[in-house]
């Protein structure tokens, strides 16, 4: 007996199971589709693609077959009760081919992560239905936009060096303007779903994979508006500060994985110890929840995009004119003066530079650690000087904390 042949038939019937459930539990009894129903539909899949091997086009003619059913049964629902879905219509006809996928070559692997996906986006029915209520005009359009550049023209720009260092690549330099902002877009979906208000700990998380920034800057105009939100303000500002260090390290794994060893220390440990520091003060406080708000501007809007593009060419060059004439100093004072304006710019930046050997991978990790910490400090700025002096001090301690122990990271490197 083929023992990776039963594991497949197992498999499609697990696919079956799966898909079958979640739909028993959304659909109406008058529908047709239940879970023994889609454990059918799977196990046909399979078995008209064994068949097809001694019987040409039977997987087309199993298909023709359940697609008229189907059919049949979608137009005596929508003729008795009016429902005019084709939700689990489609999930049926979708069954069949993942039943058909789990015998062809190594579809076995791939359709239960198809399915997986599928169920999960049926199960998000009211979420995703709730996101759709909540998008507004602009930032559909914003996306569109920029999803046409990112899908569009990203492949046909030149994927190589030109220029004077020989540091601009065109394709690269998008590439990483695309993956800064998916990373921001998805922090910003997932806020736009729960809402700020829905509670500190997501405002602090899901706010700093957005911009830290404006978490601090909102929780300092709260403060200054009432003086019993300063511990939780202050949780606030100090974890989505903390995640900056987790979303760079992110990064890094994701560009240069070969700095992420070098960088673990000093990331992981100001971006660890700093959510601890906020959730003991977090609990030491008895207001856990208020509206935060939090503006944040949707970061698939193209003008965004561009003036980030436009930060990271710069500090290419100017990273490379650096180390040329300076050494790793002056990439250091550049990446300090950098990391002020925005530290995705230049973590990206040393990840492309020490990946191609223009600076070692010491420097780059240094660098990045300095840009941080640089950000850290004008984030303090921004707690002292909009909010009040208290808030200020309360968050400068914990920064300072957080900052003397990321310095200790770099130079024990």
């Amino acid at each position: 007996m083929d023992t990776l042949l039963i594991l497949k038939f197992v498999i499609a019937l697990a696919i079956g199971v799966l898909i079958g459930i979640e739909r028993e539990r959304k659909t109406k009894e008058s529908e047709f589709a239940g879970i023994r129903t889609f454990i059918l539909i799977a196990l046909l899949g399979i078995v008209s693609a064994y068949l097809s091997v001694y019987y040409s086009n039977f997987v087309l003619i199993a298909f023709i077959g359940l697609s008229i059913l189907i059919g049949l049964s979608y137009w005596v629902s929508t003729r008795d009760n009016g429902d005019v879905g084709l939700t689990t219509e489609i999930a049926a006809l979708l069954t069949f081919v993942l039943g058909v996928m789990c015998f062809w070559d190594q579809g076995y692997k791939l359709a239960p992560i198809i399915a997986i996906i599928l169920t999960t986006l049926l199960a998000l029915k009211p979420s995703l239905h709730h996101l759709v209520q909540k998008i507004s005009e602009k930032e559909m359009i914003d996306t569109l936009k920029f999803l046409i550049i990112a899908f569009v023209i990203l492949p046909l720009l030149p994927n190589q060096t030109m220029g004077p260092w020989e540091v601009f690549n065109p394709y690269q330099i998008w590439l990483m303007v695309v993956f800064i902002s998916g990373i921001s877009y998805a922090g910003y979906i997932a806020m736009r779903l729960v809402g700020p208000e829905r509670g500190l700990g997501l405002t602090g998380i899901i706010g700093g994979l957005v911009s830290s920034t404006a978490v601090v800057t909102a929780m300092a105009a709260r403060v200054r508006e009432s003086e019993t939100l300063m511990k939780a303000a202050v949780f606030a500002a100090v974890v989505a500060s903390s995640m900056m260090f987790l979303r760079i390290f992110l990064e890094i794994l994701v560009v240069n994985p070969s700095l992420a060893p070098l960088l673990a220390a000093p990331m992981l440990i100001m971006g660890i110890l700093g959510i601890l520091l906020g959730v003991w003060v977090w609990r030491s406080s008895t207001i856990r929840e208020m509206d935060s708000r939090v503006k944040l501007e949707n970061p698939f809007s193209l003008k965004p995009a561009l003036i980030f593009g436009a930060l990271f060419v710069a500090i290419l060059f100017i990273s490379k004119i650096a180390n040329i004439y300076f050494g790793s100093s002056g990439v250091y004072v550049a990446s300090i003066i950098s990391g002020v304006a925005d530290v995705d710019a230049i973590t990206i930046s040393m990840a492309l530079l020490a990946q191609s050997s223009t600076v070692t991978a010491t420097t780059a990790v240094t660098a990045i650690t300095l840009a941080s910490i640089s950000n850290t400090v004008v984030k303090f700025g921004i707690a002292l000087f909009l909010g009040t002096r208290k808030f200020g001090k309360n968050v400068g301690v914990l920064f300072a904390i957080i900052i003397a122990s990321g310095l200790l990271a770099i130079i024990l490197i």
